[in-house]
């Protein structure tokens, strides 16, 4: 477990590179704004300034996983560092995807197990615990040593409480398309049982779980001139059913198309795929665009770019993690933890991970409070949950109702909604000076009290 912090102690969120929209959120939820960061690589090595003092308080990176890997790595190292030599309290990486989480064995001689090689890493340069978000193998815990700590958690209940409440699922099948991605498989059915009794649906509507297994078989030739012919095999009944394809990871895009390909051959009414991380490398957009999927449901762990007029636009719901990680902060921080159950799934992501390159990002230099339109941050600190869920479209009773394409896929904002979050941007700043003047109160009120 995470070691305590003093009570006292304030909370830091600083964003990585590309990290930037998600820390806004993360801190909306939070109610506590990130602090500065002031970056330049001009001459291709990255420097950094953070303006906020950070001796002896409580800081967390949040760092995903950008176009370079490899620099993601070196900007978080490099954090840490500064960090620790600024003598702060306590450093956690927050890490939605785990970078390298693929290669946590050796599958032959002579390679390394990268997964173990970058645990080691973030532990030499003097990180105090990692959080992350479904792992691709859970043993890379095993490779931090005991005196860091190390919390994973899961966005498949958000998922599954996406689908159930926006889709109408009917008579849901959830389908591991491997070996590997049963446990998720199952940790997303137990979602949808939960979900399946608390809405009391009858007994023939019962979620289940089927499998898809590889099967290779051979069908001309002999020797090595033998044709092979690839077929996937499944286990269970999906006829008639809404099948819901579970994979912590889109990548290629193969194993879902195929997958949903294979479905459909079964009489599957409906394809849905769920994954947290989306790498979408190669063709992988096309694809999903062009096969016989009705939703893909991914997270915005990774930052990715979408151009507006891309096909896949029509069936790919990007949800924000926010809710989930803030939630993992403020138990480690100390602080109310924010509950999971009326805010999972119910807004898919911003329109800031669909933007081209006419669209300008935003600038790393960083303001001590964000103007940037957060539709968590609006959600949890201007309306109360049955106002967000009246203006999307949500109906409060019955947790059903569609949102509208726009909410969905994301939009810029107008300016109106530009200036409300400005006036709430403003009253974030405020609450966390009144919250600073009270602790230095506190401070002086002990120091009176021991010197007296």
């Amino acid at each position: 477990s995470a070691p305590s912090c003093p009570p006292a102690m304030s909370l830091v969120l600083i964003a990585g590179s590309g990290a930037e929209h998600l820390t806004d959120e993360i801190g909306g939820v939070l109610g506590v704004p990130p602090v500065a960061i002031n970056a330049d690589n001009s001459d291709g090595e990255t420097t950094f300034h953070i303006d906020s003092n950070v001796r002896m308080r409580d800081t967390y990176i949040i760092s995903c996983r950008g176009d370079s890997v490899n620099e993601h790595l070196i900007e978080l190292s490099l954090l840490i560092s500064a960090l620790r030599r600024a003598n702060a309290e306590r450093i956690t990486a927050v890490l939605p995807y785990f970078s390298y989480a693929r290669q946590n064995r050796k599958h032959t001689s002579r390679v390394p197990i990268s997964a173990a090689d970058v645990a080691s890493l973030l532990e030499e340069m003097g990180v105090d615990g990692v959080i992350v978000l479904d792992l691709h193998k859970p043993e890379i815990s095993g490779f931090f040593s005991p005196r860091r700590y190390f919390v994973s958690d899961s966005c498949m209940p958000s998922a599954a409480r996406y689908l159930w409440s926006q889709r109408r699922l009917r008579r849901p099948v959830v389908v591991a398309p491997h070996a590997s991605s049963v446990r998720l498989a199952q940790a997303f059915l137990d979602s949808l049982l939960k979900l399946h009794e608390a809405h009391g649906r009858p007994p023939e509507e019962r979620p289940t779980l089927a499998m898809l297994l590889p099967h290779k078989t051979y069908v001309a030739g002999e020797g090595s001139e033998r044709i092979q012919r690839r077929t996937l095999e499944l286990i269970g009944v999906v006829d008639g059913h809404d099948a819901i394809v579970i994979d912590d990871i889109f990548d290629t895009g193969k194993t879902i198309t195929r997958s949903a390909e294979a479905l459909l051959g079964h009489g599957a009414s409906r394809i849905f795929a769920v994954a947290t991380h989306g790498i979408f490398s190669g063709t992988a957009l096309n694809d999903f665009a062009n096969s016989g999927l009705t939703t893909a449901v991914v997270t915005n762990s990774i930052p990715f770019h979408i151009p507006r007029d891309h096909p896949v636009r029509k069936k790919l719901v990007v949800l924000s993690v926010a809710p989930v990680l803030a939630h993992q902060i403020a138990k480690l921080a100390g602080m109310p933890a924010p509950a999971l159950d009326p805010m999972a799934a119910t807004f898919p992501m911003a329109g800031a991970m669909f933007t081209g390159p006419d669209r300008p990002r935003r600038a790393r230099a960083r303001s001590g409070v964000s103007t940037v339109v957060s539709p968590i941050r609006e959600r949890v600190q201007a309306m109360s949950l049955g106002d967000y869920d009246r203006e999307m479209g949500v109906s409060t009773a019955t947790g059903l109702g569609n949102i509208s394409d726009e909410a969905e896929m994301g939009s810029e904002g107008s300016e109106e909604e530009m200036s409300h979050n400005n006036d709430l941007d403003a009253w974030m700043a405020e609450e966390q000076r009144q919250r600073d003047r009270e602790r230095a109160r506190g401070a002086s009120d002990i120091s009176t009290l021991s010197f007296a």
